[in-house]
């Protein structure tokens, strides 16, 4: 009976600790959101992230997956993929068009936190324009998605664009 218990919370520890089968965080490919971008020259957010990093699960739950965050992306014209660090889905590296896996993109632009977000430029041939390290609260993001938007991020800064009532 005592091998019978054993072998029975081995096997529920060894599946609990298994990757979750149905995992949605990396379920869409980021490469048709990359194309659809340079395509129509739309501003493009990458955020790379981990299969285990707490403050990305934050950042979808609290952000990323809110209806009205989604709604000003789309108005913004900005695309936002996701990215696994650890991945090996072939993408498109937005600065040189190199196709590459998640891993070498990552590697590439010295990711080393999660999640970090990297923003490009259409009007500069899709050169870095921010690169920001760690979780960002909804309202900043959003506000910052106006900034993009607006086109505003050519012509002042972040910090004057809030000050002046989200106006350049």
């Amino acid at each position: 009976m005592k091998k019978f218990f054993i072998l029975f919370f081995s096997i529920v520890f060894i599946l609990s600790c298994q990757k979750e089968e149905g995992s949605k965080k990396f379920a869409q490919d980021p490469e048709p959101i990359i194309q659809d971008a340079l395509k129509n020259k739309k501003i493009l957010i990458l955020i790379f992230e981990s299969e285990s990093c707490q403050y990305c699960e934050k950042l979808h739950r609290e952000v990323l997956n809110q209806p009205d965050f989604k709604e000003k992306k789309i108005k913004n014209g900005i695309e936002i993929a996701i990215i696994d660090v650890n991945g090996e889905r072939m993408v498109t590296d937005p600065e040189t068009g190199a196709k590459m896996e998640e891993s070498a993109l990552a590697f590439a632009y010295k990711v080393t936190g999660y999640p970090t977000i990297i923003v490009f430029d259409p009007k500069q041939n899709y050169k870095v324009l921010y690169y920001q390290p760690g979780f960002i609260p909804k309202q900043d993001f959003m506000d910052f998605l106006d900034f993009l938007g607006s086109g505003c991020y050519q012509k002042t800064k972040f910090e004057q664009f809030i000050e002046n009532g989200k106006k350049c």
